[in-house]
Formats: C-alpha cells, sequence, structure tokens
C-alpha cells in the first residue's frame, strides 16, 4: 500500500504491515491448526489466541483478503462441541498471569467476544458462499455458549471471567456481568443477524434481532447507574453497579445501544478531560478520577495495565460508537488522534502522557486497528462483494478536509486493488479497467 496523508509517510504505514507480518505464525499445524494465523507478538510466543487472531485480521483484509478469509477457518476447526471458542490454543490458562494475579478458572473459558465483528466485516467482502456458511453456523454456535454458559436469566446479562472481560475479571463466571462483554454480545447477535439475511435466513435473523433487543434493555436497565450517570459492571449477587468508572462505560454508543439523553451524557463524559484525557492521548482505559487509575509501563502487568494506559481496542469501539450514534465529526477527530498516538508506535498500549509505547512493542491487534481506523474510518473505505460495491464515505477532520490525501493498493479481491484520492473532500477511485466493482461516493 501506498499512503500521502499529513504526518503519516510511507515508512509508517509500511510499518504497521511490517509488525503483522512479523506476527504470523504459518507453521499452524504445530500448534493443532490448519490454517496460518497471527499470533499477539512478541513474548507471547506463536500460540493462537482467540482476540489477537480475531482482531489482527480486520486491518489486515486489505493487504492480503484471501489469507483473511481462511484464517476464519481456524475458529471453525478449534470449536468446541458445545459451541465454545476457548481463549487461547492449548485452551488451560496458566496458574498465574501477568501481575501476579491467580486465575481461579483453568478450563471453560473463553474471550472478549470481537469475532463475531470481525468475522461479518471480512464475509461482507468475500464471494465465497461455502466459508459465510461455515463461519456462519459457527457463529451461531458460539452464540450459544453464551447464553448457556454465561447468561443470567435474573438480569437477562451475561457474566464474564479472565479475559472476557477488560479489566479481567478474576473471580468465577455468574457472578460479574461487564459492561463490554455485553456490548460485544449484542455487537454479535446484530452481525450475525445481518449475515443471516445475506444468506437467506430470515426466520434467523428475526431470532437473533430479537435476543439483541432484549439484551439492549437488559443493558439500560442493569448496567446504567443513574446516580454516576455512566454505564458500570453489575455484580450478579447483588444486582447493583461495581467496579470503577473504565471507558467501557462509553461503549453502549455502539449500535444505537444508549438511548438519546444517556448519548449525551457519554459524549460529555468523553470529552472530559478530566476523566479520559480527551485533550492529550485518549482515552485512558480508567477515569483519571477513579481511585483504580494507574499506568503501567515496560511489559504488560494484567488488571494494572488495563486501569489507565491507552489501548486500540478501547479506541476503535468508542470510534465506531460515535459513528453509529451520528457523531461523525467527533468521530473523525478520536479516529485521527488515535491514529497519530499510534503511528509508527504499534505497541501493545501507550502512555497517556507522554505516548510512550509500553509492553509488546510490535502488537498485532494494534498495528490491524490502525490500519482499521486510517482505512475504513478516516478514508471511510468499504467493500460489499455481494454488491460488487466500493463505498467510500470520509470521516474527515476540518483541516484534513483541506488536504490532498489518498491510499493505494488497497486488496478487495485477490485480483483487484482500489486507489483512493480524496482532495479538500472531492473523492476519486481507481480500479482496474476490467474490473465490474461499482463505485459509490458521497461526493
Amino acid at each position: 500500500m501506498k499512503i500521502r496523508f499529513p504526518e503519516i509517510g510511507q515508512a509508517d504505514l509500511a510499518y504497521a504491515v511490517e509488525c503483522l507480518e512479523d506476527c504470523k505464525h504459518a507453521q499452524a499445524l504445530e500448534f493443532g491448526f490448519s490454517h496460518p494465523y497471527f499470533a499477539p507478538g512478541g513474548g507471547y510466543g506463536a500460540q493462537w489466541w482467540q482476540l489477537d487472531s480475531s482482531l489482527a485480521l480486520v486491518g489486515y483484509k486489505w493487504v492480503d483478503r484471501r489469507f483473511a478469509e481462511e484464517a476464519l477457518l481456524n475458529f471453525v476447526e478449534s470449536q468446541k462441541e458445545d459451541g465454545r471458542i476457548c481463549l487461547w490454543g492449548a485452551d488451560r490458562l496458566p496458574e498465574r498471569v501477568a501481575g501476579n494475579n491467580r486465575v481461579m478458572q483453568t478450563e471453560g473459558v473463553s474471550s472478549l467476544p470481537k469475532i463475531f465483528d470481525a468475522a461479518f466485516h471480512i464475509l461482507q467482502g468475500s464471494s465465497d458462499r461455502e466459508l459465510a456458511e461455515k463461519v456462519y453456523a459457527m457463529l451461531t454456535r458460539y452464540i450459544d455458549w453464551w447464553y448457556r454458559d454465561r447468561f443470567d436469566a435474573g438480569t437477562g446479562l451475561f457474566s464474564s471471567v479472565f479475559e472476557e472481560t477488560f479489566i479481567p475479571y478474576l473471580g468465577c463466571a455468574g457472578e460479574y456481568a461487564a459492561v463490554d462483554t455485553n456490548v460485544e454480545v449484542y455487537v454479535g447477535l446484530s452481525c450475525t443477524a445481518r449475515l443471516a439475511e445475506r444468506l437467506g435466513k430470515p426466520e434467523d435473523a428475526r431470532a437473533l434481532r430479537e435476543r439483541a433487543e432484549r439484551l439492549k434493555a437488559s443493558i439500560n436497565v442493569h448496567l446504567w447507574d443513574p446516580m454516576q450517570g455512566a454505564y458500570y459492571p453489575c455484580d450478579l449477587r447483588t444486582r447493583r453497579p461495581t467496579g470503577c468508572l473504565m471507558a467501557s462505560a462509553l461503549f453502549p454508543l455502539r449500535m444505537g445501544i444508549a438511548p438519546g439523553p444517556r448519548r449525551v451524557q457519554l459524549v460529555r463524559l468523553l470529552l472530559d478531560d478530566a476523566h479520559f484525557n480527551w485533550n492529550t492521548i485518549p482515552l485512558t482505559s480508567v477515569s483519571k478520577k477513579d481511585p483504580a487509575f494507574c499506568t503501567t509501563t515496560g511489559d504488560y502487568q494484567g488488571n494494572a495495565s488495563w486501569s489507565g494506559n491507552v489501548w486500540t481496542l478501547i479506541n476503535e469501539t468508542v470510534v465506531r460508537g460515535l459513528l453509529d450514534c451520528g457523531e461523525k465529526d467527533l468521530a473523525a477527530e478520536f479516529a485521527l488522534k488515535t491514529v497519530r498516538a499510534f503511528n509508527h508506535n504499534c505497541s501493545e498500549f501507550i502512555n497517556p502522557f507522554d505516548g510512550s509505547g509500553q509492553g509488546v512493542l510490535k502488537y498485532a491487534w494494534t498495528a490491524s486497528q490502525y490500519l482499521e481506523l486510517l482505512i475504513e474510518v478516516i478514508f471511510g473505505v468499504r467493500f460489499d462483494a455481494e454488491k460488487a460495491e466500493l463505498s467510500v464515505a470520509p470521516n474527515l477532520t476540518p483541516s484534513l478536509a483541506e488536504e490532498s490525501i489518498s491510499i493505494e493498493g488497497l486488496r478487495l479481491t485477490e485480483d483487484v486493488c482500489a486507489d483512493v484520492f480524496i482532495d479538500r473532500g472531492k473523492i476519486r477511485c481507481v480500479l482496474p479497467p476490467d474490473s465490474k466493482i461499482q463505485v459509490r461516493t458521497d461526493n
């Protein structure tokens, strides 16, 4: 790929791709997988982790779409009989994790389920119907597992444990309903419903949407703290808000989960520099006003590293939420802040005050989400294989709207790449002359 963009050079874009290439693990059979995949990077080794392997594919699909599609089959082939997709390939947690926290569970653990969103957007650009059917079956079985093993009938919420939520909850399943987990399951139900529609399964789609609506209602009843004006985790034993004020309090901006008046409160919270560092390097993963706030340097230190440092995982979700609720200008500003903070700095997480990279310094999901925010949000590129349509609807800050920017060599299919040029808001797309792909822009 080639880029022309203020403060981002060709070497910066190449570095993000290089980080991903360095995390590729081609000898998949050594770890029980049939297809190559992305490992997290650095000292995490070559093992397959569900979350890292999901997120790394989202940005990389613009580099090698076939790789991204085939890597989805690892999720299909590794799925357990009960529908669970395990946290990592070996399916046994270490007795101690980073930060010296003891993990009670040794089996039966999954992950924050970003695979729903990742799989849908990869399949949206795929014309492989057989692959779509296999992945759809995997996603629906995974939904069934969440309802079987993590659903609390009394609240209509899903509980979560270590790495099914961040800050990781180190207790037992059935105790703690996190905001991020429940939002991701809602996104999963919605994305899987959209995939069902694409596959001609209207009854499945209807049932999935009904489940999503019930979950949305439960999130708004049990995770909203009216005294604090934000979403908090729920202690399922007392049905009361618990924990600290995390940046995930903003996640219900996604897909209109939070109703209108609450969106206003959440946006106000987002922009309050005293809470989440908006004027410096947002978002701190925990409010700076919360007693739990801290930052860590060096290696990942478990919960402490999720208690103040900046992560693309959090920022990308909030950017998407802003777009979903119509805050396009804020989404453009936040996406640009995030891309610039992580430019040539694809670290696991960064310090919110000086921007220094911490943890693994070439981290797969950071590089991937850097590319995702740049290509899909700022340039606003989407490809729909079923419609054979490339759409470009940029989200530009006022200063960017006065610039001439471009990104070339975006992989749409194995044989077709696209070049996108935006000159002071005027969009031009270039495809091979024999391409049958239609272009739609917001010119």
